[in-house]
């Protein structure tokens, strides 16, 4: 019989050429397959898995060495200290994402009662994000993919939220007719031939939610131009982009009528979101 530490000892020695954090995705598969936490990994090392536990260790092992995503088959990730459920018809939260939620949370009062559309939720993290700590704001999250929406509208439910409205549509389509003081939006901006489409974990997510036209820029270009339409006087689009896009959207934020243009950095440094008010400065 194999023991937890045998276990993560021999998945660590698999993943070393497969995977770049081999003894992190050891420990999260382990914990999927075992129900437990880290903590119960060190403090039994040497209980023995049953033959049931084995044998799904090793087929989930396999899955990961193939090139399939953690978030893939444990079924969720973490965004925002919440857990939320993810397939391969959504993007996986990252960390990065958090600087847009950090930004709106900054910039407006949790006193206001605003009206937020984010366009393209996906797994419906940010949105949900956002609901969580204001839940008096009224929030429409849209997506294209019917999949998409019905993933966000169980993680909502899950954390038994009730101030977000799903719609279905490409990016403003569900909006007519509506107004609001602040719209979001994780778009794709990634380059239609750039080769880390065919790398790592990006590999087995959804290509429309990743890349968008020759520069990536396609999905951002529309946003800026069209959000206009939909924002309230002195309303806010923040969206995020790639680490080298923040001229270009600096750009088309620019030329789309937006003012008081902020550009932000995530924890690694890299510039991540830029936010502009619709009219023109106060300055």
């Amino acid at each position: 019989m194999t023991t937890i530490n045998q276990a993560l000892s021999e998945a660590r020695d698999k993943l070393q050429t497969t995977s770049p954090s081999p003894a992190v995705d050891a420990s999260i598969l382990l914990r999927h397959v075992l129900g437990c936490s880290t903590g119960h990994l060190f403090a039994w090392p040497d209980k023995q898995l049953s033959q049931q536990q084995a044998l799904q260790f090793s087929d989930v092992l396999q899955q990961r060495i193939e090139g399939k995503p953690i978030a893939y088959i444990t079924g969720e990730r973490e965004f925002w200290s919440l857990t939320f459920k993810v397939t391969s018809d959504v993007l996986i939260p990252r960390p990065e994402t958090e600087t847009l939620v950090e930004f709106v949370l900054e910039k407006f009062s949790a006193n206001d009662v605003l009206n937020v559309a984010d366009l393209g939720t996906g797994s419906g993290a940010i949105a949900c994000a956002i609901a969580v700590e204001h839940p008096q704001w009224n929030i429409i999250a849209t997506d294209a993919s019917t999949a998409a929406l019905n993933i966000a509208q169980l993680n909502a439910s899950a954390l038994n939220l009730e101030n977000i409205q799903f719609s279905h549509g490409q990016w403003f389509e569900p909006l007519t007719g509506l107004d609001f003081d602040l719209i979001i939006s994780n778009p794709p901006y990634v380059a239609m031939d750039d080769p880390h489409l065919s790398e790592g974990d990006v590999r087995s997510e959804p290509e429309a939610a990743l890349a968008s036209g020759e520069q990536g820029m396609d999905a951002i270009t529309l946003l800026a131009r069209q959000a206009g339409s939909y924002l309230k006087t002195d309303g806010w689009l923040v969206v995020e982009h790639g680490y080298d896009q923040q001229q270009a959207v600096y750009d088309c934020f620019n030329q789309g009528g937006f003012a008081d243009i902020v550009q932000l950095t995530d924890l690694a440094g890299l510039p991540r979101v830029t936010a502009g008010r619709y009219g023109k400065s106060n300055a």
